[in-house]
């Protein structure tokens, strides 16, 4: 389960002799990684038929039953812990060697340290003191992850995680305007008195980098991930900070391949015409920057414990609705125009439909079809979005009145609200069904042809 890109030369250009040698050997450890991800979906975290009640009672006696690091067995009646390390060792250890061969190779001291720790993890388990070091890293043009983070596909209590790579050359244009994005964002949530903010985040460094992926596999590349944030664990960003990652790769071919022709087949064509296809690219770039900024935003400790298998959705819906929310005070600053404010909801929409057309039967993007749900029925609801075969206008004054509705609703409930208050309100407003009212629009879109299969 790997995705591959091509790379603009001029990357490459920028690379030292070591680097590339670097580059190549990680390229295979993310395509290797892959095979985890792929076991892992076909056999899952627990064994066949267990149940929550039962895992939580066996929990009681081993806490290693619901750590995120765990493969759980059945033996002789009883359920038994199974380390990760130690579960899928075939594949790691081979895969730890050649992380420490391109170590060896790697010229840049804190790169190299980090290598090193990235290896050893995989062998003993300890992701935590990999990742401390990798926030430490200086001046590399690579940057590389391979651990289990993604908790998506854990039906039961969204805790497993799953195991992902890539590697990535960094774009540092485009990192330093994204890092002006969320220094703006940020300072302006901590003087906001409407709402709720997890600020502790920021305070401890949020660091924001651009790159284009080469490679990519697991859960990103399942899911067609535009971006990611870690460290997942609140208390582990608390103490030692974060990082959120763009995968331009991934926006371009997704944006090529899936977002502008949605947008041409759905949108009215006078509409369509006011919106160059450069605008909706930058506009595709800076919607998943506040989606991550907006999820960090309201990173509230509990909260995965308290919603458990519903804190999914929840989290997927407000990432959209907080950071389109919060990008007003990007207007006000004069970063963003008010144009390139309606690019990001045009791409919002179209982004929710193309997760629909790809996903419908795809396990590892359940989360976010329901999350996607909740807003597109609200805008329907609402008469913000004008039904014409597909959309003829969106009524951009009431997408974001209802956006601010939402916001507020779903802080809510990532805050303190309870797993009732939130699977009564799961059930009233994900109902995924809304989205069969484009079908036959979107019938002429072919995912598959576009080359959205996997690897």
């Amino acid at each position: 389960m790997y995705r591959k890109f091509k790379i603009l030369n001029k990357y490459y250009q920028g690379l030292s002799q070591s680097e590339k040698k670097v580059l190549k050997i990680l390229e295979k450890v993310v395509k290797d990684t892959g095979e985890i991800y792929d076991r892992q979906l076909k056999e899952g975290f627990y064994p066949k038929g267990a149940t929550k009640r039962q895992l939580e009672k066996e929990n009681e006696v081993n806490p290693q039953i619901l750590s995120p690091f765990t493969y759980i067995e059945e033996k002789n009646g009883r359920l038994e812990a199974i380390p990760y390390y130690v579960r899928y060792a075939k594949y790691l250890k081979p895969i730890a060697r050649q992380i420490e061969k391109a170590a060896n190779i790697c010229t840049n001291p804190s790169f190299k340290q980090y290598l090193m720790a990235r290896a050893q993890s995989l062998s003993n388990g300890d992701y935590r003191e990999a990742f401390k070091i990798w926030l430490k890293v200086k001046n590399s043009n690579i940057d590389f992850v391979i651990t289990p983070l993604s908790s998506q596909l854990d039906n039961l209590f969204l805790i497993k995680r799953a195991f992902q790579a890539y590697v990535g050359i960094i774009d540092k244009d485009l990192s330093r305007l994204a890092e002006s994005y969320k220094e703006t964002l940020y300072s302006s949530a901590k003087l906001s008195f409407s709402k709720y903010h997890s600020t502790g985040i920021p305070q401890k460094g949020v660091n924001v980098f651009v790159e284009v992926t080469p490679i990519i596999s697991g859960y990103p590349a399942d899911a067609l991930s535009s971006g990611q944030h870690y460290p997942v664990r609140l208390d582990t960003a608390l103490k030692y900070g974060s990082k959120i990652i763009l995968y331009e790769s991934q926006i371009n071919h997704k944006f090529e391949k899936l977002y502008y022709p949605i947008f041409k087949t759905i949108f009215e064509k006078r509409f369509a015409s006011r919106y160059s296809k450069e605008l909706l690219l930058k506009a595709s770039r800076w919607s998943i920057l506040l989606y991550e900024l907006g999820k960090q935003l309201h990173y509230f400790a509990g909260a995965k414990e308290r919603l458990e298998e519903l804190y999914g959705p929840i989290d997927e819906a407000n990432g959209f609705a907080s950071g389109i929310e919060h990008s007003k005070h990007l207007v006000v600053k004069g970063l963003l125009s008010q144009e390139q404010l309606e690019a990001i909801m045009i791409v919002h929409i179209v982004w929710m439909l193309s997760d629909w057309l790809l996903f419908k039967d795809n396990i590892a993007k359940q989360s976010h079809i329901r999350g996607n749900a909740i807003l597109l029925n609200s805008y329907l609801s609402h008469g913000a979005l004008k039904e014409r075969e597909g959309i003829s206008w969106p009524n951009f004054s009431r997408i974001f009145f209802e956006i601010e509705e939402m916001t507020y609703k779903l802080v809510y409930l990532l805050q303190k609200g309870s797993y009732k208050e939130a699977s009564q309100f799961i059930k009233k407003n994900a109902n995924v069904a809304s989205f069969e009212r484009f079908s036959q629009t979107l019938g002429k879109i072919d995912p598959t042809s576009s080359g959205f299969s996997n690897s």
